[in-house]
């Protein structure tokens, strides 16, 4: 969630970035090592509060961005927005806001010439302020660092939740602009998991808008997943129920799915991939590649031109160009201790059912028959049948 928050700020062209973090969340200060600062906030005394373990000094004579790092539906767009109207405005603050009748966070309170009087939070409404203010604050400030310094000294914790509010600031702050945004959403903040669905499904749609935008094709967007951090080439069609996860790049002109699982791994262009197939991390497939029904790979390699059909498991393989593999052929990768690799020279035909006891080599052109236990290297253009396989072909 931090990271799509950062991500918009950079985008935004923010450069010297802060993170107000719980000391306690030490996995978070792990993950943001190299991407932000980080300060803490021992006590949770409030945003206020948490804004002035700044240590002093750092905020005057500077224009401050501040954002709610609970908010990933925050876009750059919104957030230079908000900075640029404070910069032509000349104003000590601009805040961002949205109009949304079924929200319940702070209001926007404003004077009779529709100037910001005050941020009301939720636990201090008045019933008549429920009622009638639908406008509400967005967790997006720009500042002019010098008096928010000063306004941050006059903030006290007479409020019902005992807090210091970072939104009390504006009492002691004027003028201040306030950025109207055209989403909602925008305003989110994942304070549980039921918010966290939320926001997660409505990034969701928004990738696939681009991916869509983009000349991908994606039959159904309501049944299909994908990740951020994924990739797809211009043509390709994703049929329904696909999930698309990590590290994950798919070529141009591809089809991949239905029900079709993938996860770091990468696809290349004109190849297909499905139905319920699953590809694992460390799996890579060249162009012109077939990836047939029920079929799962892992750490696995197949060149150009392949064929892996229905009912296969290729686990640690190097699958060379133009070659067949039949239906339920599996590599035995774990012998109980280790994982041992098998590979499958080019042009090689391996008939169904076959098992291949890792770590063994079929050579190019070497075929298996039927239902065949391949233990033993087969070399180049031999035929290997049997259980335990032998060569009763070799090449002439």
């Amino acid at each position: 969630m931090i990271d799509w928050v950062l991500g918009a700020v950079n985008e935004a062209g923010v450069k010297d970035v802060t993170v107000i973090a719980n000391p306690h969340h030490a996995e978070l200060a792990a993950h943001l090592e190299g991407k932000a600062k980080l300060v803490y906030q021992r006590d949770p005394k409030g945003t206020a509060d948490a804004l002035q373990q700044i240590p002093a000094g750092e905020l005057r004579g500077r224009q401050v961005l501040v954002v709610n790092g609970d908010s990933p539906l925050l876009t750059a767009v919104s957030i230079l927005k908000v900075i640029k109207a404070q910069q032509e405005s000349g104003a000590a603050a601009a805040i961002a806001s949205v109009e949304d009748p079924t929200r319940d966070d702070g209001r926007i309170v404003r004077n009779d010439r529709g100037e910001l009087e005050r941020i009301v939070e939720r636990k201090d409404a008045t019933p008549e302020q429920k009622s009638n203010i639908h406008e509400f604050n967005v967790g997006v400030y720009s500042f002019d660092g010098s008096k928010l310094e000063e306004a941050l000294q006059k903030i006290t914790d007479d409020n019902k939740a005992g807090e210091f509010y970072l939104t009390d600031v504006f009492l002691h702050l004027a003028p201040t602009t306030v950025v109207k945004l055209d989403d909602p959403d925008e305003a989110m903040g994942v304070k549980d998991r039921v918010r966290l669905a939320k926001a997660t499904e409505i990034l969701r749609k928004r990738l696939l808008v681009q991916f869509m935008l983009g000349g991908v094709t994606i039959v159904d967007p309501e049944s299909t997943f994908v990740d951020a951090t994924v990739t797809i080439g211009i043509d390709t069609v994703i049929e329904p129920f696909t999930v698309l996860k990590g590290d994950t790049q798919i070529g141009a002109e591809c089809r991949i799915g239905p029900h079709v699982y993938i996860e770091d791994a990468r696809i290349g262009d004109r190849s297909d991939c499905g139905p319920f197939a699953k590809l694992r991390p460390g799996t890579v497939v060249a162009e012109d590649v077939h990836i047939g029904s029920f079929a799962e790979l892992v750490r696995t390699r197949v060149g150009r031109g392949s064929r892996v059909p229905h009912v296969s498991y290729l686990g640690d393989t190097d699958l060379g160009e133009d070659a067949n593999i039949g239906a339920g052929t599996i590599t035995a990768n774990f012998d109980g201790t280790n994982k041992n690799r098998t590979e499958i020279g080019d042009g090689a035909f391996v008939g169904v059912d076959t098992m291949l006891v890792a770590p063994v080599k079929l050579g190019k052109g070497a075929r298996t028959g039927a239902g065949s236990v391949v233990t033993k290297d087969v070399p180049d253009g031999a035929t290997a049948v049997g259980v335990p396989a032998r060569v009763v072909r070799r090449k002439s």
